[in-house]
């Protein structure tokens, strides 16, 4: 792989982050020994957030075996507990606003999962990779959905953004609306030891071979090697320097041997395109779809505050209470038995 990183699909890791901040575990019943915290007489279970740290240490073990790894761990545990209120805030709030979330809407929505991976079976090992199984995901689906659909319900009628709040965010924002210059390349890459094979393959690639298949037959990397060596548009700087310096000097049609940190890489610059600068009608849409989105999530955010202050909490663990109130989550009728 030539570039410093490549833009790639990391469901496991959302999935994973939506299991810490809304999965289930409160249960409405007597008062359990498990109980961490207590949301309107509904229990939020100790176990809970055991499984979900768990979880998180087998996706990223290190982060928990540093120096700092207790007081991490200590944190991680106050945001999921927050999460947890939240959740049976938005519950409760779901059945008084009418919010419900449908089968069809969860089988619907994994099927867009499966669809980003390429198969059912690459979630499958996506989410073992995590830690979970298929009725944890439908579970934290539901979960998700619900607060959408109560999100959506309270900030409904939000009034669309004036042409002076887009503009104002277009002028704030507007490196987000440019695009670099871009190079075109396809590549093939030998390993460092085949420098001899390397220069016999470009004499090749010069007398007219095909350069595709020639990728094909003897390029090592896996992420072009299949489609003839072609990396398409990127800017330069999107690849290891060796590289970059070697396509930026180039003439389209140009081909070079370069030596980079992966191998050897002859290279055949394809095209290029000037940078470019969305103008501010060019990028209404866009902006406005943020700032729609922005409101939407300051509404369900006021929502929660209100929610919360009518709410009786109860934090039944002190120093997951005194981190909750540090980070200005908790409500003043928070209180501590």
């Amino acid at each position: 792989m030539t570039r410093l990183s490549r833009p790639t699909t990391l469901v496991a890791v959302a999935l994973l982050a939506l299991v810490a901040l809304t999965a289930a575990g409160c249960a409405k019943s007597a008062a359990s020994a498990d109980a961490i915290a207590r949301v309107n007489g509904t229990d939020i279970l100790k176990t809970t957030i055991d499984k979900q740290i768990a979880q998180m240490k087998k996706a990223s073990p290190a982060t928990f075996e540093s120096t700092q790894g207790v007081q991490i761990e200590q944190q991680y545990r106050a945001q999921i507990l927050s999460g947890l209120i939240d959740l049976a805030l938005v519950q409760e709030a779901g059945k008084s606003v009418g919010v419900t979330v449908t089968a069809k809407q969860i089988d619907d929505y994994i099927a867009g999962l499966e669809q980003q991976y390429g198969s059912k079976a690459a979630l499958e090992t996506a989410m073992k990779t995590a830690g979970f199984d298929m009725a944890m995901l439908r579970d934290q689906i539901n979960n998700s959905l619900l607060m959408e659909g109560v999100s959506s319900k309270v900030a409904s009628g939000s009034a669309a953004p004036t042409a002076a709040q887009i503009k104002t965010y277009y002028d704030a924002n507007k490196s987000t609306f440019a695009t670099p210059a871009q190079v075109h390349a396809e590549h093939i890459l030998l390993a460092t030891k085949d420098k001899t094979l390397a220069q016999t393959v470009l004499a090749k690639v010069k007398a007219g071979g095909d350069f595709k298949a020639l990728a094909k037959q003897y390029s090592t990397d896996p992420g072009s090697k299949d489609t003839g060596g072609d990396l398409g548009w990127a800017a330069s700087s999107a690849y290891v320097p060796e590289f970059a310096d070697a396509v930026d000097k180039m003439k389209v049609n140009d081909v070079r041997l370069v030596e980079t940190q992966f191998g050897w890489h002859i290279i055949k610059l394809l095209g290029r395109r000037a940078a470019t600068q969305q103008t501010l009608a060019e990028a209404t849409p866009a902006v406005t779809q943020t700032l729609q989105q922005n409101a939407k999530s300051e509404a369900f955010s006021a929502y929660l505050t209100g929610l919360r202050s009518k709410a009786k909490i109860e934090i039944l663990d002190p120093a997951l209470k005194k981190l909750i109130d540090a980070a200005n989550v908790a409500t003043p009728k928070t209180t501590t038995p």
